[in-house]
């Protein structure tokens, strides 16, 4: 019956412990201060800031009109010149600190992006022109931009998941736990309890590393795919940072899967190399003494007396 309880611990233990060390990956690595250290280290911000003008389209108004070209020539310079590495910089921390305040439930202030600021300066160099902007141009920049809308039925779906998520890693460790701990109180002798736990280290941390390859393939095809829309002249910078981070982010990855699954392929080989050497005297066996031994061995017993009482 104890070998049955054994083989269901090790079953669900199997199951679960990958689970609570992805959910733990996926939870460091998703935390505001990494991706801003991310996107600054790739130099993401330079990139998009020199880009602006390639990024800037604007929309035609509904007579087919327009604003002239010489006129999106001159607001995209100026826009150039506001939308500094330090100013996408600041947006962009805000807005990551800002959405995962939300989803954590820290606020409930739904994220938002504001380029408030940009439209008086576009208003007031296009009315020196003479040319007044059309409401389509004018509207991104009127009012904060919601980055997800708060009442849909989805996003509070996604959000309460969030929450839940990030409390992933400690309760699946935890269940691991107790898991392990019962395998190593089923056990019958501690060379036995050794040998246990040290399966269950060893199996998760050889498919973990066997893992590695397909996460490794996953980030190369989001790479590719994250560049494949910015080719051509003028992107070359730009694709280049994308590159940068996303390479950067997969090599720590890569990093601290290989730290997780060695540790544990190590710790099993420490447990198994340790039960060699417990437990491992045999029991010794009694010694089977001939029978003029045995006879010298009786307290008062010997042949001569025996002899004489016949």
């Amino acid at each position: 019956m104890k070998g049955f309880f054994t083989g269901i611990c090790f079953f669900f233990f199997f199951l679960i412990a990958p689970l609570a060390i992805g959910s733990y990956l996926v939870n460091y690595f998703a935390t505001p201060d990494y991706i801003k250290a991310k996107l600054l280290e790739s130099k993401t911000y330079e990139s998009v800031a020199k880009s602006v003008p390639q990024l800037m389209v604007f929309p035609e108004d509904e007579e087919g009109g327009g604003i002239p070209e010489d006129l999106q020539i001159e607001l995209k310079g100026l826009l150039t010149k506001e939308i500094t590495a330090d100013y996408l910089q600041e947006k962009t921390e805000q807005v990551v600190d800002s959405t995962y305040n939300w989803f954590s439930g820290k606020t409930e202030t739904a994220p938002t992006i504001s380029f408030v600021d940009l439209k008086d300066k576009l208003v007031v160099y296009s009315n020196t022109k003479g040319t007044p902007l059309p409401e389509e141009v004018i509207k991104p920049f009127s009012e904060p931009v919601k980055i997800v809308n708060p009442d849909n039925e989805e996003t509070k779906t996604l959000r309460s998941f969030s929450q839940l998520f990030q409390k992933f890693p400690l309760i699946l460790g935890a269940v691991c736990g107790v898991l392990l701990l019962i395998i190593f109180l089923l056990a019958e002798g501690l060379k036995s309890k050794l040998r246990k736990v040290s399966l269950a280290f060893f199996v998760p941390g050889f498919l973990g590393l066997l893992s590695v390859l397909p996460v490794m393939f996953l980030f190369a095809t989001i790479t590719g795919a994250a560049t494949d829309g910015l080719k051509g002249p003028g992107w070359e910078e730009l694709t280049g940072s994308v590159k940068t981070l996303i390479s950067a982010i997969s090599t720590d990855v890569f990093k601290r899967m290989l730290m997780i699954y060695g540790s544990a392929i190590i710790l099993a080989i420490v447990l198994f190399i340790v039960s060699i050497f417990v437990g491992n005297k045999a029991k010794e066996q009694p010694k089977v003494l001939p029978i003029d031994q045995k006879a010298e061995a009786t307290p008062g017993f010997s042949p001569a007396t025996q002899g004489t009482s016949t």
